[in-house]
Protein backbone atom coordinates (compact mmCIF):
# COMPACT_ATOMS: atom_id res chain seq x y z
CA UNK A 1 0.00 0.00 0.00
CA UNK A 2 1.51 3.28 -1.17
CA UNK A 3 1.55 6.31 1.10
CA UNK A 4 3.48 9.18 -0.48
CA UNK A 5 3.34 12.59 1.21
CA UNK A 6 5.49 14.82 -0.98
CA UNK A 7 6.48 18.26 0.23
CA UNK A 8 5.53 21.51 -1.48
CA UNK A 9 8.73 23.44 -2.01
CA UNK A 10 8.50 26.97 -0.57
CA UNK A 11 8.47 29.85 -3.06
CA UNK A 12 11.70 31.78 -2.48
CA UNK A 13 10.12 35.08 -3.52
CA UNK A 14 6.84 36.90 -2.79
CA UNK A 15 3.82 35.08 -4.23
CA UNK A 16 2.81 36.46 -7.63
CA UNK A 17 -0.89 36.03 -6.88
CA UNK A 18 -3.15 36.12 -3.87
CA UNK A 19 -4.95 33.04 -5.18
CA UNK A 20 -4.25 30.05 -7.41
CA UNK A 21 -7.35 28.20 -8.64
CA UNK A 22 -6.47 24.59 -9.48
CA UNK A 23 -8.66 22.26 -11.55
CA UNK A 24 -8.04 18.65 -12.59
CA UNK A 25 -9.90 17.68 -15.75
CA UNK A 26 -10.71 14.23 -17.12
CA UNK A 27 -13.26 14.18 -19.94
CA UNK A 28 -15.43 16.76 -18.17
CA UNK A 29 -16.96 18.01 -21.42
CA UNK A 30 -18.76 21.35 -21.29
CA UNK A 31 -18.68 21.32 -17.48
CA UNK A 32 -15.05 22.48 -17.55
CA UNK A 33 -15.95 25.49 -19.67
CA UNK A 34 -18.98 26.28 -17.48
CA UNK A 35 -16.78 26.08 -14.38
CA UNK A 36 -14.20 28.47 -15.88
CA UNK A 37 -16.96 30.86 -16.98
CA UNK A 38 -18.32 30.94 -13.44
CA UNK A 39 -14.86 31.68 -11.99
CA UNK A 40 -14.25 34.66 -14.26
CA UNK A 41 -17.78 35.94 -13.67
CA UNK A 42 -17.70 35.80 -9.87
CA UNK A 43 -14.15 36.33 -8.51
CA UNK A 44 -13.91 40.09 -8.13
CA UNK A 45 -11.63 41.19 -5.29
CA UNK A 46 -8.34 39.23 -5.49
CA UNK A 47 -5.63 38.79 -8.16
CA UNK A 48 -5.58 35.16 -9.20
CA UNK A 49 -4.33 32.59 -11.70
CA UNK A 50 -6.15 29.51 -12.99
CA UNK A 51 -4.31 26.25 -13.68
CA UNK A 52 -5.99 23.27 -15.35
CA UNK A 53 -4.24 19.89 -15.30
CA UNK A 54 -5.72 17.57 -17.91
CA UNK A 55 -5.39 13.80 -17.48
CA UNK A 56 -5.30 12.81 -21.15
CA UNK A 57 -8.94 13.69 -21.91
CA UNK A 58 -10.29 12.55 -25.27
CA UNK A 59 -13.46 14.65 -25.40
CA UNK A 60 -12.08 17.97 -26.64
CA UNK A 61 -12.86 19.74 -23.35
CA UNK A 62 -9.40 21.32 -23.09
CA UNK A 63 -9.43 22.56 -26.69
CA UNK A 64 -12.82 24.21 -26.17
CA UNK A 65 -11.78 25.77 -22.85
CA UNK A 66 -8.49 27.07 -24.27
CA UNK A 67 -10.26 28.74 -27.20
CA UNK A 68 -12.37 30.83 -24.83
CA UNK A 69 -9.98 31.26 -21.89
CA UNK A 70 -6.48 31.70 -23.26
CA UNK A 71 -5.36 33.18 -19.92
CA UNK A 72 -5.68 29.79 -18.21
CA UNK A 73 -2.47 27.77 -17.77
CA UNK A 74 -3.02 24.26 -19.12
CA UNK A 75 -0.82 21.31 -18.12
CA UNK A 76 -1.64 18.38 -20.40
CA UNK A 77 -0.63 14.87 -19.35
CA UNK A 78 -0.32 12.04 -21.87
CA UNK A 79 -1.62 9.62 -19.21
CA UNK A 80 -4.21 9.60 -16.43
CA UNK A 81 -2.40 10.90 -13.36
CA UNK A 82 -5.63 10.59 -11.38
CA UNK A 83 -7.26 13.34 -9.38
CA UNK A 84 -4.74 13.45 -6.52
CA UNK A 85 -1.67 13.32 -8.74
CA UNK A 86 -3.09 16.01 -11.01
CA UNK A 87 -3.90 18.23 -8.02
CA UNK A 88 -0.33 17.86 -6.76
CA UNK A 89 0.98 18.82 -10.21
CA UNK A 90 -1.13 21.97 -10.13
CA UNK A 91 -0.01 22.88 -6.61
CA UNK A 92 3.65 22.48 -7.54
CA UNK A 93 3.13 24.77 -10.54
CA UNK A 94 1.12 27.38 -8.61
CA UNK A 95 2.33 30.85 -7.60
CA UNK A 96 -0.42 31.91 -5.20
CA UNK A 97 -0.55 32.55 -1.46
CA UNK A 98 -3.79 30.56 -1.21
CA UNK A 99 -4.55 27.48 -3.30
CA UNK A 100 -8.13 26.62 -4.27
CA UNK A 101 -8.68 22.97 -5.28
CA UNK A 102 -11.83 23.11 -7.40
CA UNK A 103 -13.62 20.28 -9.20
CA UNK A 104 -14.52 20.90 -12.86
CA UNK A 105 -18.13 19.84 -12.18
CA UNK A 106 -18.79 22.93 -10.08
CA UNK A 107 -20.27 26.40 -10.58
CA UNK A 108 -19.09 29.30 -8.42
CA UNK A 109 -21.78 31.57 -6.99
CA UNK A 110 -21.32 35.31 -6.63
CA UNK A 111 -18.56 36.22 -4.11
CA UNK A 112 -18.12 32.59 -2.99
CA UNK A 113 -14.37 32.39 -3.60
CA UNK A 114 -13.81 35.96 -2.42
CA UNK A 115 -15.62 35.03 0.79
CA UNK A 116 -13.30 32.05 1.39
CA UNK A 117 -10.21 34.19 0.78
CA UNK A 118 -11.51 36.80 3.19
CA UNK A 119 -12.09 34.11 5.81
CA UNK A 120 -8.49 32.88 5.64
CA UNK A 121 -7.27 36.49 5.78
CA UNK A 122 -9.28 37.04 8.98
CA UNK A 123 -8.36 33.73 10.64
CA UNK A 124 -4.59 33.18 10.54
CA UNK A 125 -4.74 29.68 12.12
CA UNK A 126 -7.36 28.46 9.65
CA UNK A 127 -5.48 26.13 7.34
CA UNK A 128 -8.42 25.12 5.12
CA UNK A 129 -11.80 26.67 4.35
CA UNK A 130 -14.63 25.20 2.29
CA UNK A 131 -18.02 26.54 1.15
CA UNK A 132 -21.57 25.26 1.40
CA UNK A 133 -22.29 22.89 -1.50
CA UNK A 134 -25.55 22.66 -3.41
CA UNK A 135 -26.72 19.89 -5.72
CA UNK A 136 -27.69 20.70 -9.29
CA UNK A 137 -31.34 21.04 -8.23
CA UNK A 138 -30.45 23.63 -5.57
CA UNK A 139 -30.82 21.29 -2.58
CA UNK A 140 -28.16 21.08 0.11
CA UNK A 141 -25.25 18.72 -0.53
CA UNK A 142 -23.91 17.62 2.83
CA UNK A 143 -20.15 18.24 2.95
CA UNK A 144 -19.02 18.28 6.61
CA UNK A 145 -17.90 14.99 8.07
CA UNK A 146 -16.58 13.37 11.24
CA UNK A 147 -13.31 11.45 11.12
CA UNK A 148 -13.91 7.84 10.05
CA UNK A 149 -14.03 6.02 13.36
CA UNK A 150 -16.21 3.03 14.20
CA UNK A 151 -18.43 4.92 16.66
CA UNK A 152 -19.43 7.42 13.96
CA UNK A 153 -20.10 4.58 11.56
CA UNK A 154 -22.53 3.05 14.07
CA UNK A 155 -24.15 6.38 14.92
CA UNK A 156 -24.54 7.26 11.25
CA UNK A 157 -26.31 4.05 10.28
CA UNK A 158 -28.32 3.12 13.38
CA UNK A 159 -30.05 6.27 14.62
CA UNK A 160 -32.81 8.14 12.68
CA UNK A 161 -30.78 11.35 12.37
CA UNK A 162 -33.10 13.21 10.03
CA UNK A 163 -35.83 13.04 12.68
CA UNK A 164 -33.60 14.39 15.47
CA UNK A 165 -32.91 18.06 16.38
CA UNK A 166 -30.28 19.86 14.30
CA UNK A 167 -28.22 20.61 17.43
CA UNK A 168 -27.89 16.85 18.11
CA UNK A 169 -26.81 16.16 14.54
CA UNK A 170 -24.22 18.92 14.71
CA UNK A 171 -22.64 17.41 17.84
CA UNK A 172 -22.70 13.77 16.78
CA UNK A 173 -22.89 13.20 13.00
CA UNK A 174 -22.08 16.28 10.91
CA UNK A 175 -23.25 14.65 7.69
CA UNK A 176 -26.88 15.07 8.77
CA UNK A 177 -26.47 18.60 10.17
CA UNK A 178 -28.20 21.48 8.34
CA UNK A 179 -24.95 23.28 7.39
CA UNK A 180 -26.45 26.60 8.44
CA UNK A 181 -23.53 28.21 10.30
CA UNK A 182 -19.75 28.56 10.06
CA UNK A 183 -18.02 25.89 12.16
CA UNK A 184 -14.87 23.78 12.47
CA UNK A 185 -15.18 20.32 10.98
CA UNK A 186 -13.07 17.15 11.11
CA UNK A 187 -12.95 16.98 7.31
CA UNK A 188 -14.87 18.40 4.37
CA UNK A 189 -15.67 17.00 0.94
CA UNK A 190 -12.99 18.22 -1.46
CA UNK A 191 -15.07 19.59 -4.35
CA UNK A 192 -13.96 23.11 -3.41
CA UNK A 193 -11.37 23.65 -0.68
CA UNK A 194 -9.14 26.67 -0.13
CA UNK A 195 -5.82 25.94 1.59
CA UNK A 196 -3.09 28.26 2.81
CA UNK A 197 0.25 27.72 1.05
CA UNK A 198 2.02 27.94 4.41
CA UNK A 199 -0.13 25.05 5.64
CA UNK A 200 0.74 22.86 2.64
CA UNK A 201 4.43 23.64 3.03
CA UNK A 202 4.19 22.34 6.58
CA UNK A 203 2.05 19.19 6.12
CA UNK A 204 2.87 18.26 2.52
CA UNK A 205 0.90 17.72 -0.68
CA UNK A 206 -1.93 15.22 -1.04
CA UNK A 207 -1.04 11.55 -0.58
CA UNK A 208 -1.11 9.88 -4.01
CA UNK A 209 -1.79 6.55 -2.32
CA UNK A 210 -5.39 7.86 -2.43
CA UNK A 211 -5.77 8.34 -6.21
CA UNK A 212 -9.38 9.54 -6.19
CA UNK A 213 -11.36 9.15 -2.97
CA UNK A 214 -10.69 10.14 0.65
CA UNK A 215 -7.52 11.98 -0.30
CA UNK A 216 -9.16 15.05 1.24
CA UNK A 217 -9.99 13.08 4.39
CA UNK A 218 -6.32 12.20 4.76
CA UNK A 219 -5.23 15.76 3.97
CA UNK A 220 -7.67 17.33 6.44
CA UNK A 221 -6.59 14.87 9.14
CA UNK A 222 -2.93 15.77 8.63
CA UNK A 223 -3.70 19.51 8.53
CA UNK A 224 -5.70 19.33 11.78
CA UNK A 225 -3.04 17.16 13.43
CA UNK A 226 -0.50 19.91 12.68
CA UNK A 227 -2.67 22.39 14.60
CA UNK A 228 -4.45 24.15 11.73
CA UNK A 229 -8.21 24.65 11.67
CA UNK A 230 -10.53 22.99 9.14
CA UNK A 231 -13.43 25.40 8.57
CA UNK A 232 -16.81 25.18 6.89
CA UNK A 233 -17.90 28.67 5.74
CA UNK A 234 -21.65 28.73 5.25
CA UNK A 235 -21.76 32.19 3.67
CA UNK A 236 -19.89 30.96 0.55
CA UNK A 237 -21.82 28.75 -1.88
CA UNK A 238 -20.80 26.48 -4.77
CA UNK A 239 -22.97 24.20 -6.91
CA UNK A 240 -21.41 20.73 -7.20
CA UNK A 241 -22.87 18.27 -9.70
CA UNK A 242 -20.90 15.41 -8.19
CA UNK A 243 -18.28 12.90 -9.39
CA UNK A 244 -19.00 13.35 -13.09
CA UNK A 245 -15.54 12.27 -14.30
CA UNK A 246 -15.40 9.42 -11.79
CA UNK A 247 -18.77 8.10 -12.94
CA UNK A 248 -17.44 7.91 -16.51
CA UNK A 249 -14.57 5.71 -15.31
CA UNK A 250 -16.15 3.54 -12.59
CA UNK A 251 -19.82 3.69 -13.49
CA UNK A 252 -21.93 1.79 -10.97
CA UNK A 253 -18.83 0.75 -9.02
CA UNK A 254 -18.11 4.33 -7.94
CA UNK A 255 -19.27 3.92 -4.34
CA UNK A 256 -17.30 0.67 -4.07
CA UNK A 257 -14.10 2.51 -4.94
CA UNK A 258 -15.11 5.05 -2.29
CA UNK A 259 -15.13 2.20 0.25
CA UNK A 260 -11.57 1.28 -0.75
CA UNK A 261 -10.50 4.85 -0.02
CA UNK A 262 -11.98 4.52 3.47
CA UNK A 263 -9.96 1.36 4.04
CA UNK A 264 -6.73 3.10 3.03
CA UNK A 265 -7.42 5.98 5.39
CA UNK A 266 -8.29 3.87 8.43
CA UNK A 267 -5.29 1.59 7.93
CA UNK A 268 -2.87 4.47 7.45
CA UNK A 269 -3.86 6.49 10.51
CA UNK A 270 -5.30 3.94 12.95
CA UNK A 271 -3.75 0.57 12.07
CA UNK A 272 -4.85 -2.92 11.07
CA UNK A 273 -7.08 -3.73 14.06
CA UNK A 274 -9.28 -0.63 13.65
CA UNK A 275 -9.40 -1.39 9.92
CA UNK A 276 -10.63 -4.92 10.65
CA UNK A 277 -13.28 -3.60 13.06
CA UNK A 278 -14.36 -0.92 10.57
CA UNK A 279 -14.73 -3.42 7.74
CA UNK A 280 -16.50 -5.94 9.99
CA UNK A 281 -19.01 -3.33 11.20
CA UNK A 282 -19.67 -2.00 7.71
CA UNK A 283 -20.05 -5.51 6.30
CA UNK A 284 -22.60 -6.25 9.02
CA UNK A 285 -24.57 -3.09 8.29
CA UNK A 286 -24.56 -3.82 4.56
CA UNK A 287 -25.66 -7.40 5.26
CA UNK A 288 -28.68 -6.11 7.22
CA UNK A 289 -29.58 -3.85 4.29
CA UNK A 290 -29.19 -6.80 1.92
CA UNK A 291 -31.50 -8.95 4.03
CA UNK A 292 -34.15 -6.23 3.98
CA UNK A 293 -33.88 -5.89 0.18
CA UNK A 294 -34.12 -9.67 -0.33
CA UNK A 295 -37.27 -9.78 1.79
CA UNK A 296 -38.79 -6.98 -0.31
CA UNK A 297 -37.91 -8.84 -3.49
CA UNK A 298 -40.07 -11.78 -2.39
CA UNK A 299 -43.11 -9.51 -2.71
CA UNK A 300 -41.97 -7.30 -5.60
CA UNK A 301 -40.44 -7.72 -9.04
CA UNK A 302 -38.99 -4.20 -9.02
CA UNK A 303 -35.83 -4.14 -11.17
CA UNK A 304 -34.23 -1.54 -8.87
CA UNK A 305 -34.31 -4.04 -6.01
CA UNK A 306 -32.30 -6.45 -8.17
CA UNK A 307 -29.71 -3.73 -8.78
CA UNK A 308 -29.57 -2.95 -5.06
CA UNK A 309 -29.02 -6.62 -4.32
CA UNK A 310 -26.07 -6.76 -6.71
CA UNK A 311 -24.58 -3.55 -5.29
CA UNK A 312 -24.89 -4.68 -1.67
CA UNK A 313 -23.33 -8.05 -2.44
CA UNK A 314 -20.34 -6.33 -4.05
CA UNK A 315 -20.10 -3.91 -1.12
CA UNK A 316 -20.01 -6.80 1.35
CA UNK A 317 -17.39 -8.58 -0.77
CA UNK A 318 -15.14 -5.48 -0.65
CA UNK A 319 -15.47 -5.21 3.13
CA UNK A 320 -14.52 -8.89 3.46
CA UNK A 321 -11.61 -8.61 1.01
CA UNK A 322 -13.20 -10.93 -1.55
CA UNK A 323 -12.79 -8.71 -4.62
CA UNK A 324 -9.94 -6.96 -6.37
CA UNK A 325 -9.51 -3.48 -7.74
CA UNK A 326 -10.55 -2.37 -11.17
Amino acid sequence: MKYAEKLLEPIRRPCEFKLSILIVNYNSGEMLLDCLDSIYATVKTVPYEVIVVDNNSQDGSVRTAREKHSEVRFIENDFNNWFTGGTNQAMEASRGEYLLCLNPDTLCHENAIDELVSFLDSNPRAGLAAPRLLNGDGSLQSSCRNILKSRYLLLRHILPWRALPNSWRKRAVLEYWDHDETIRSDWIIGACILVRRETIEEVGLKDEGFPMFHEETDWCYRIAKAGWGIWFVHTATITHFGSQSAIKYWGGDLILEFYRGKHRFVRKHFGLLPLFLHRFLLAGLLFLRLAAVLIRRIFSGNAQLKQKTSFLRRGIAIQLGLTGKK
